[in-house]
């Protein structure tokens, strides 16, 4: 146990002077130290604008090779026998259209015009009225495309 104290002591001190000494580099030539370290940083941001500048060329490069590929293909396509009009789009409507009203004069419905449409939900009580409306609303929604 004694030997591992006195190595470890040792150590210690060695270390102590290593930092002693390099503390003391540091004191005498700090400008060399300083100029190093911003060296160093400016070294390292060079490259990383490098290193982007780089990746954006080959980007471009990649970008303009998939535009000429684009190209081509659509130089081979353009060779290509067409389609037919017809074929891509709907025909012209027919001359004839439906009558169409502009203007509609409104009317206004009187009691005996709405009773032919109007049934009472009192009278009848044994309809189930919400079924029946969520029926027919259904018929007309299955019609709609």
């Amino acid at each position: 146990m004694a030997q591992i104290s006195a190595i470890l002591d040792k150590l210690l001190t060695a270390l102590a002077l290593a930092l002693t000494a390099l503390n003391n580099v540091f004191e005498k030539h700090k400008k060399i130290v300083k100029a190093t370290f911003g060296a160093l940083a400016l070294i390292l941001c060079l490259l990383t604008g490098i290193l982007f500048l780089q990746r954006d060329i080959i980007k471009r490069d990649a970008d303009t090779k998939r535009s000429k590929t684009v190209q081509a293909s659509l130089r081979v396509a353009s060779d290509a026998p067409s389609i037919p009009v017809e074929d891509i789009f709907l025909p012209d409507e027919p001359d004839y259209l439906p009558k169409v009203i502009l203007e509609w004069d409104p009317h206004i419905w009187s009691a005996e015009d709405a009773r032919e449409y109007w049934t009472n939900p009192l009278e009848n009580e044994h309809i189930n009225w919400r079924e029946t409306i969520t029926n027919v609303v259904d018929d007309i929604m299955d019609k709609v495309p």
